[in-house]
């Protein structure tokens, strides 16, 4: 679910996809009229492609602090990111790259004049003869990938919340629920192609400007704008295509129980799981603790491997055997664009699976929605993951630091009015102190 906004956190500060050009204020220039956009750029794109002035065309996950671009580009094709660069480069405009508009940054200043390139339109989905890889478009939609792998026998190393952009997620690090299997989502990546910040289509893999290599997979927002990639697939039946999984809830008083049933885990990989503080909703809105393991096999397999928190005595459990094109049905809600979202996150080492530590982190959540119903859609996810395989890949092999970090966090208070903004922010300040408390880390790793 986490993965829904991330890879590990730097995951989701790169679901943008972003490529920013910053105008110096020396180069600052007088915003061009909507229609002289159209006209001077419009020639240099294909068939099919827009540009407007309307900020729905690319709506947000959070409107906290979100780019406010003056115009719109909606491209088509590889070529007119490349002459929508170049454009902007000549006539000193900001511009941000966009998939699906899931990133949480709230650091995308475009200007009065800002451009945002819309590269949703790059959505191709094509598989290989043995679908054991696919060419994967920049502005490729997660649900749209796994529906064409479960349908083509085959899957992905995927994030779990199927509304975000593929690579957007997956350049930044990449944390998927199948990473105990096939490593970070960076390791999916086999070769890309990229937009640099000159308008330059540069191709690059393994053996093709190397540095650049290392650098795009961890880090590549930093480097252009990747048009396309070819990635890795999992051949798969659709009888074995399968994962247990679903929402089990505790009652407030086997927190701590629960947590250290969590932390004792023997976490295999084929095992993931979340826990996460929400509430009910109106009218009551009350606070709930609900943990949503995760295992690629059977129900009796998975039942054992959770044995132990299954023990702690749930009020109910939801969790059955679910098909690879639904295994990211769960999370839907999370997809929600709009409403104010200044999330908080945080990374944890094992021993940030402390008992004290959750309860406290859990009595913060309970009485912030008390006292603050405007934000009652306020939640807390944490997602703790097997990192056997992709430590034993090594940081070696790309730019992405945090291979050795199982659980990653975010708190995500939701609410409307820009006046609360304050309030929402001390709360996930402090929320995220309380957790850094006993982390583990030697440093931040978020």
């Amino acid at each position: 679910m986490l993965s829904m906004y991330t890879t590990t956190l730097a995951l989701v500060l790169t679901q943008a996809l972003s490529l920013l050009a910053f105008v110096p204020p020396s180069l600052a220039v007088a915003c061009p009229r909507i229609n002289d956009v159209q006209n001077d750029l419009g020639i240099r794109l294909s068939p099919g492609s827009s540009i407007s002035s309307n900020a729905s065309d690319a709506p947000r996950w959070s409107l906290y602090r979100p780019p406010t671009p003056a115009f719109i580009v909606n491209v088509k094709t590889e070529s007119d990111v490349a002459a929508t660069v170049r454009y902007c480069n000549k006539n000193n405009i900001s511009f941000l790259a966009q998939s699906q508009g899931n990133g949480w940054a709230d650091t995308f200043h475009l200007g009065e004049c800002g451009l945002v390139i819309n590269i949703a339109g790059l959505n191709k989905v094509q598989f290989g003869r043995n679908k054991d890889t696919a060419l994967i478009g920049g502005g490729a939609l997660v649900n749209d990938m796994v529906t064409a792998a479960y349908n083509a026998g085959t899957r992905f190393a995927n994030p779990t919340c199927t509304c975000l952009g593929f690579l957007g997620a997956m350049l930044g690090g990449g944390i998927t629920r199948t990473m105990g299997l096939y490593g970070a989502g960076v390791d999916q990546i086999l070769q890309v192609r990229i937009v640099t910040a000159s308008g330059e289509i540069v191709k690059v893999s393994p053996g093709i400007r190397t540095d650049l290599w290392y650098a795009i997979r961890g880090a590549a927002p930093n480097f252009g704008i990747v048009t396309s990639a070819v990635v890795k697939a999992y051949p798969t039946p659709k009888a074995q295509n399968v994962a247990w999984e679903g929402a089990i809830t505790y009652a407030d008083d086997k927190l701590e129980a629960l947590i250290q049933a969590i932390h004792d885990l023997d976490l295999k990989p084929e095992m993931e799981i979340d826990f996460l503080f929400a509430t009910s909703g109106p009218p009551s809105n009350t606070p709930t603790i609900t943990a949503i393991p995760f295992y690629i096999g059977n129900a009796s397999s998975a039942e054992k491997a959770f044995a132990p928190i299954l023990a702690v005595g749930p009020i109910s459990n939801e969790a059955k055997e679910v098909p690879y094109d639904h295994w990211g049905d769960f999370a839907i809600s999370f997809c929600q664009k709009g409403m104010r979202k200044p999330a908080y996150g945080a990374s944890l080492g094992r021993e940030g699976l402390a008992p004290k530590t959750w309860r406290a982190v859990y009595e913060h959540f309970k009485q912030f929605v008390a006292a603050n119903p405007e934000a009652a859609g306020t939640s807390i996810l944490a997602e703790y993951y097997p990192v056997q395989k992709a430590v034993a890949i090594g940081n070696a092999t790309s730019s992405y630091p945090f291979r050795d970090v199982p659980i990653h966090v975010v708190a995500i208070p939701m609410y409307k009015d820009r006046s609360f903004d304050a309030a929402a922010n001390a709360w996930g300040t402090r929320f995220r102190d309380i957790l850094r408390s006993t982390d583990g880390l030697r440093e931040n790793s978020t």
